[in-house]
């Protein structure tokens, strides 16, 4: 295939995902290409660990892990915009944003620091990176989180394009999202850890559109409960973990 081949393809690919007028088409297409943001990006992840050598990439180089998913964010914001404009929340104020990141900050600094240490021989074998992290992992996580909330904020916009209801929304992406983590298990991690990830993405899957759609600062409610289920999950971590009386 020559160049001038790849230029029409790609061309011809935007031009459907931009103009296609048939709703099914296009809602396939949208989420086809939300699958592949979110599968590359995981793989990019550990191409970059294993290139670097790093035994975990968020803690060891957030920085660079953090400009990965801002700029991973920017591509979905531009390949999505034909959803995204289409998006018409209610209001957002500047209050309940400064909330938010105040409980990163308190979490990351305060929190997280004093939680008590995990004792090795209670961990699992093959345990998630955050279990040993401390503040720097989290910025990138921050990263992370922002751009997955474009693509969860895409499906809902996707279902929403039916004219479904809010409540058959929630009803779907609450068994999308909930069947989706149940891969984590095909990654080695412990059955406990599975069924506590995948309830959670159930629950928040189920809430989510109702957020992002219907209620006044739902995209930063969004983006906070997101982020507030890794805060309480770190923080029940190293509680059952310890060796602490």
């Amino acid at each position: 295939m020559t160049p001038t081949d790849e230029e029409g393809l790609t061309l011809a690919y935007f031009t459907i995902l931009s103009t296609n007028d048939k709703p099914l088409v296009r809602a396939i297409i949208d989420v086809l290409v939300v699958a592949a943001l979110w599968s590359l990006s995981s793989a990019g992840y550990y191409d970059i660990k294993d290139g670097l050598g790093l035994s975990n990439g968020y803690q060891e180089a957030p920085v660079l892990y953090s400009a990965y998913y801002l700029g991973f964010s920017i591509a979905a914001v531009l390949l999505f915009r034909h959803r995204l404009r289409l998006w018409h929340p209610l209001a957002h104020g500047a209050l309940p944003v400064v909330v938010v990141l105040v409980m990163i900050a308190v979490f990351t600094l305060a929190v997280l620091p004093s939680l008590p240490e995990i004792d090795l021989t209670l961990a699992p074998s093959n345990p998630p990176e955050f279990m040993f992290a401390d503040g720097r992992y989290y910025v990138p996580k921050t990263f992370e989180i922002l751009f997955q909330q474009i693509l969860i904020l895409t499906i809902v916009l996707v279902l929403q394009s039916f004219g479904w209801p809010i409540l058959r929304i929630g009803m779907l992406t609450a068994a999308l999202f909930g069947l989706f983590h149940l891969s984590l298990i095909l990654g080695g991690a412990t059955s406990f850890y599975v069924a506590r990830f995948t309830i959670a993405a159930t629950c928040f899957g189920a809430v989510v559109p109702g957020l992002q759609l219907a209620t006044r600062n739902g995209a930063t409610l969004s983006f906070g409960l997101h982020w507030g289920f890794y805060i309480a999950d770190n923080i029940f971590t190293h509680v059952v973990l310890s060796s602490a009386p």
